[in-house]
């Protein structure tokens, strides 16, 4: 059934039954994302098989940066003559199998700092030289739209290069325009 509205066009009957809820849809995952995803799930387990891992903050920041800078010769001095004099281990100032322990961790995690440190030169290096590669070439198309552009019957490409121009925000300080450095005057005598 329809009815009449005010313009006199026919218009479906609005209908007693209730109007169902749009469900929103999901966005597609992308295959990047899955391996983004696995490898943070990694990252994540292989913190928490750290011993006494410890994230940073800001609190406590200043004390380690002061302090983690010594060599770890000094540490191992200081054991010894700690474990070595008992008028230095009556003070109980410094443990010595905590000492011990923490050389141990340090000579043991170094290789797994280096690969880390690796990983992430590595990873953002990666990155960046896919980007490079699409803009190198998408730096080629934009000149070559350029040139078509200008002729007339290459409206819709003149269009695309004012896009591109419009989205190309180049990196650096802006070009300064040269200065006219005016011709040498003569005089004539």
């Amino acid at each position: 059934m329809s009815t009449i509205n005010a313009s006199g066009v026919s218009a479906p009957a609005a209908s007693d039954t209730p109007v169902s809820p749009v469900t929103p849809v999901t966005p597609t995952t992308t295959h990047y994302q899955e391996v983004a995803k696995e490898l943070s799930a990694s990252l994540t387990a292989a913190m928490g098989q750290i011993p006494t891992f410890e994230a940073k903050h800001e609190d406590t920041e200043k004390f380690v940066r002061s302090h983690s800078s010594f060599p770890n010769d000094f540490i191992a001095t200081v054991l010894a003559a700690v474990d070595a004099d008992p008028q230095l281990q009556n003070v109980n100032k410094f443990d010595v199998t905590e000492a011990r322990d923490t050389l141990q961790f340090l000579e043991a995690f170094r290789p797994v700092i280096d690969q880390i440190d690796a990983l992430l030169a590595n990873l953002k290096f990666t990155c960046a030289s896919r980007k490079a590669k699409v803009v190198a070439a998408g730096l080629q198309i934009y000149e070559i739209a350029k040139g078509l552009g200008r002729d007339p019957g290459s409206a819709s490409v003149a269009s695309h290069a004012k896009n591109m121009k419009r989205d190309l925000k180049r990196p650096g300080p802006p070009r300064k325009a040269k200065p006219v450095t005016p011709a040498p005057q003569t005089t004539t005598q």
